[in-house]
């Protein structure tokens, strides 16, 4: 018997979309420079808190966890509507496949905007957790964790709009050559009308 037939549904179906989103990784062509820029920019926010942590009170973190979980419900709202447009049905196969491969990479980048503030949600629990009781884990491990995630996840943020801009305009912009496709078609049947009833004229 298989482990994973031991598994919920629920995650079951979560490793087959991972393991799609692998496919959709190695897509792109350059997913080194992603997790490195990425790494870059985690390493910058966590960075800052090694010019101490002792601003850090509970005031600071209920605002981190209030503005992560805006934003978590935010991201899930806009990954929902990702991708839907009324001018699907006027793509060509090829267009299509593109705008497919586009929007899937556009909700695993989304995924992982979530799962940063979700982790900077996680750290900054127990930032609070450290400063209220008595944890074996450090407040300034804490702190480190739940800057870097949320320093990530801002950058993330920053970047959504252009890639919500960037499935839309491609599905305007092939609207747009198919429109005008039609048109150069409708002028060249109407020229080979004339033509041709300019021919029987001729004729007679």
């Amino acid at each position: 018997m298989k482990f994973s037939s031991l598994l919920p549904e629920e995650l079951r179906n979560a490793q087959a979309v991972n393991r799609e989103l692998a496919s959709v990784a190695r897509a792109s062509r350059s997913n080194t420079i992603y997790l490195a820029f990425n790494s870059f920019v985690f390493c910058v926010g966590a960075s800052l808190t090694l010019f101490g942590t002792k601003f850090v009170d509970e005031g600071l973190l209920n605002a981190v966890i209030a503005f992560s979980g805006v934003i978590i419900g935010f991201v899930i709202t806009s990954m929902l509507f990702s991708g839907r447009s009324q001018f699907l049905g006027k793509l060509t196969l090829e267009q299509a496949q593109r705008y497919v491969l586009k929007v899937k990479y556009i909700l695993m980048s989304q995924m992982n905007t979530l799962f940063a503030f979700l982790m900077c949600l996680v750290f900054s629990l127990l930032s609070m957790l450290a400063i209220k009781t008595n944890l074996t884990i450090s407040k300034d491990v804490a702190v480190f964790f739940s800057a870097g995630f949320f320093f990530l996840g801002c950058y993330r943020m920053l970047i959504l709009p252009f890639q919500i801009y960037d499935i839309h305009a491609f599905a305007l912009n092939n609207l747009i050559e198919d429109s005008a496709e039609e048109v150069k078609a409708n002028i060249r049947a109407a020229s080979e009308a004339r033509r041709a009833k300019l021919a029987r004229l001729g004729g007679h």
